[in-house]
């Protein structure tokens, strides 16, 4: 009797899970939302615009970085990146990656900020 009911008790458990992934894959699709860079939160920007600065200090393509930049602030891409010294900042960026952004600001023609300025002085190996 008592195998009986768990032998029961996985077949329900089998068609629950069958029957979730069928509603959940083929009867009712969430819609596709395509999602573009700035509207990320403040600090994934931030993130961002440090993967460019990190990728800008290993091949110094002026050119791909501002692309790249514009991805995340299509109007001014400068002001993304004082956004995100100040957000590196409040967040504990190290000073590695700090300098990386200011030299980032430095290279694109921007006039630095205060604090890139004292940053980007000290040299910075990728």
């Amino acid at each position: 009797m008592q195998n009986r009911r768990q032998i029961g008790f996985m077949i329900a458990i089998l068609v629950g899970i069958f029957a979730g992934l069928i509603m959940g894959w083929l009867l009712i699709k969430s819609p596709v939302r395509n999602a573009s860079l700035d509207s990320l939160r403040g600090d994934y920007q931030a993130d961002y615009v440090l993967m460019v600065a990190e990728k800008f200090a290993v091949d110094q393509d002026v050119l791909t970085a501002t692309a790249l930049l514009r991805d995340i602030s299509p109007s001014d891409p400068a002001a993304s990146i004082k956004q995100a010294l100040i957000l590196g900042q409040q967040l504990g960026y190290s000073e590695r990656e700090l300098k990386l952004i200011g030299l980032l600001e430095i290279a694109l023609g921007v006039p630095p900020s205060t604090a890139s300025s004292a940053l980007a002085t000290a040299e910075v190996t990728p």
